[in-house]
């Protein structure tokens, strides 16, 4: 309210400002100054402890063992310039020269099972299998993907995954989450899931022949009756009376399944087992399918490969007979419709091995040529799928189809056709061989230890970082090579022990130059003790001797000097001297009883929380400046209330005189009305 002047021609306002103003500097001026410089306090002092504790980095630093550390020199391969490894020095390493020769590397074991056509439908397997010593149960509603996800929850040591195969189809695939040549342990429970799930073959119990009757070839003297039995997702009939191991493994393939059978040593013997890919079960409501399963003793095998295997379509003779390899190849049927092969005509071989190889062969069709005849010539040694370094063997089925069968198991380019070309030139085809079962490897990759030697010692382990092959040095293994020796060079860093002590040469030098200007008048912790006590300590670390060192015992003698102003000034080359000479005594000297445990425990007093000297002063300034500021707001409140006493004191005045001079106007028209009345 602006009250001045109406009345009295008075400025009220600027008595009440002028004397409002005498106040404050009087009563809230001095406080608001001690406000201010408390601030500047604790901001020096926040500055001050930011420096000390690069100082305490620093003074760490070169109190550590190994001070300066340690350097690797790892030169490449002198015969391809591969980084064969890589080494890190520790703490603790020895300077010294160690040859090392990479041999193999570490690696994860990984398995792949058997594909299926929807990864989201339901399996319909119930059973039991272990993974590492894991227990995972499949429930018959479990689809790929829930199997997927069991294995992960069992943590089992494995990473389960789907690998997609194109639309639905997919297969599971598990892989070892460490390296190392134990790989993934992987047995069947109940039902046979692993073999379900492809991980593992099916194999029969060793029998004395491949071709005679499986009955005889097992030694039974009373065997079952023919019957039915389940090999994956194929249904064949067998009969041991009657057919051998071959014949049945011949069937299952005929089938659309995938078996073979396999020789083995057995003693001063030769033995051989049915393997199939997939369980072996019983059908049930077949009274004999048991029989039959346990006739051979089928168990779960190993996670080996599958043979890739194509056929050709439907052949018959010209009677619609299911071809023989004794069927004249003129009159030949394909799918019930003649091929028109005759006398003269040329049927070409064409395809690929199973590594990629052409193969280019033919035959010129002569009048008692068979069946029989073309298969010989698909097989043939020199220029047919028998030849070359990866073979593949061709069989006439009871089906009427020609079966390939690359002999080396795995991933596969195995392909055929047979091309005809006829006497008159026209050209026909005999089929071209579609895959029927594909080649692959269970053991996607296989497990390894890294092998490696140092100095000639033979060292296996699970890992490629390699951490006790040399004392204190980490050796990272990333190729192997036969046969090169690598020279690995461990030295002391002089250069890291210049910088480092450099750095803390410049540290200490940060905080003496703080303390120069806080020295000066008006500075915020000018003459503070506190402050002064908090540096001497420090000037008293750098005079600390380690007096068991015969020639460094002490800091000066190392080229860190202090100049009669307070600055440490450092000679780098006195300090590579040193270390050329007796690093041990350079290292005890910087040490954790040397200047540098000083230091840190100097540094770690000094800002220690709540009780160190920086940690006081701020708490201090703290608590004060809460005072100092509840006594600002009472004086303000005693100025505000000083102010409104002002103004209604002046007011009232105000008002008194203008009762006055209307009083003194009234009686001055009276006067004046009287007088004009004489």
């Amino acid at each position: 309210m602006n009250f001045g002047g109406l009345s009295s021609g008075v400025q009220w306002n600027d008595i009440v400002d002028t004397t409002i103003k005498a106040l404050e500097a009087r009563t809230l001026t001095p406080i608001t100054d001690r406000i201010t410089k408390r601030a500047a306090q604790k901001e020096a002092w926040n500055s001050f402890q930011k420096l000390v504790e690069t100082l305490n980095t620093n003074a760490t630093a070169i109190r550590r063992t190994g001070f300066g550390g340690f350097v690797a020199t790892v030169p490449p391969s002198p015969t391809t310039s591969r980084t064969l490894l890589t080494a890190t020095p520790g703490l603790t390493a020895t300077p010294g020269r160690y040859r090392v020769e990479v041999l193999q590397l570490a690696d994860t074991a990984k398995l792949a099972g058997g594909s299926v056509a929807d990864t989201a439908a339901a399996r319909n397997l119930t059973g039991t299998l272990d993974i590492n010593g894991k227990t995972i149960t499949l429930a018959a509603t479990d689809t790929l993907a829930d199997i997927r996800t069991k294995i992960n929850e069992a943590d089992a040591g494995v990473t389960a995954t789907i690998m997609s195969e194109g639309g639905t189809a997919g297969r599971l695939v598990l892989t070892s989450k460490t390296a190392g040549a134990t790989g993934i342990s992987i047995t069947d429970g109940t039902g046979g899931m692993a073999r379900e799930l492809g991980f593992l073959d099916t194999r029969s119990k060793p029998v004395s022949s491949a071709t005679s009757t499986a009955a005889a070839a097992l030694g039974l003297a009373v065997y079952p009756q023919p019957a039915s039995i389940r090999v994956g997702n194929t249904l064949i009939t067998a009969n041991l009376a009657t057919e051998s191991i071959a014949a049945i493994a011949a069937k299952i393939n005929a089938a659309g399944g995938s078996a073979s059978v396999e020789s083995e040593q057995y003693g001063s013997e030769t033995r051989f087992r049915l393997v199939t890919d997939g369980n072996v079960t019983a059908i049930d409501g077949d009274a004999d399918s048991q029989a039959i399963v346990d006739a051979f003793g089928f168990t779960a095998g190993v996670a080996g490969t599958i043979r890739q295997t194509v056929q050709s379509p439907v052949y018959t003779d010209a009677a619609d007979n299911v071809a023989t390899s004794a069927s004249l190849l003129t009159g030949l049927k394909l799918d019930g419709a003649s091929s028109n092969l005759a006398v003269g005509d040329a049927i070409n071989i064409r395809g690929m091995r199973g590594d990629g190889t052409a193969v280019t062969i033919g035959i010129v069709v002569g009048a008692t040529d068979t069946m029989q005849t073309l298969l010989d010539k698909i097989n043939d040694a020199s220029d047919g799928f028998g030849g070359g370094t990866r073979t593949a063997t061709a069989a006439l089925g009871a089906d009427g189809r020609i079966r390939l069968t690359d002999n080396t198991g795995g991933a596969s380019r195995l392909s055929m056709t047979l091309g005809v070309t006829q006497v008159d030139g026209t050209s026909g085809t005999l089929g071209a061989a579609v895959v029927s079962t594909v080649g692959r490897s269970r053991e996607l990759q296989t497990g390894k230890d890294a092998i490696l030697r140092v100095d000639g010692r033979e060292i296996v382990r699970q890992t490629n970082s390699i951490t006790d092959a040399i004392e204190g040095v980490t050796l990272q293994l990333n190729a192997a090579e036969v046969g090169t020796e690598t020279d690995v060079t461990i030295d002391r860093d002089v250069k890291g022990a210049v910088d480092a002590v450099q750095k803390f040469t410049d540290a200490y030098n940060a905080i003496r130059k703080f303390f120069d200007e806080q020295r000066q008048p008006g500075a915020p912790l000018f003459a503070d003790s506190m402050l002064r006590g908090v540096v001497d300590s420090f000037t008293a670390a750098l005079r600390t001797e380690v007096a068991s060192n015969a020639t460094y015992s002490r800091l000066t003698i190392a080229g860190v000097t202090l100049d009669r102003t307070g600055v440490l000034t450092f000679n780098a080359d006195t300090l590579r001297t040193a270390m050329s000479s007796v690093p041990e005594e350079v290292e005890a000297l910087f040490g954790f009883n040397g200047v540098g445990g000083a230091f840190v425990t100097a540094t770690d007093n000094a800002t220690r929380f709540g009780d160190g000297p920086i940690s006081l002063q701020i708490n201090s300034i703290n608590e004060n400046t809460v005072i100092l500021r509840l006594r600002e707001v009472e004086a303000q409140k005693r100025l505000d209330l000083r102010r409104e006493q002002l103004i209604a004191q002046y007011t009232r005045m105000e008002e008194a005189m203008s009762r006055l001079q209307a009083q003194s106007g009234s009686l001055l028209a009276s006067v004046q009305g009287l007088n004009g009345n004489n």
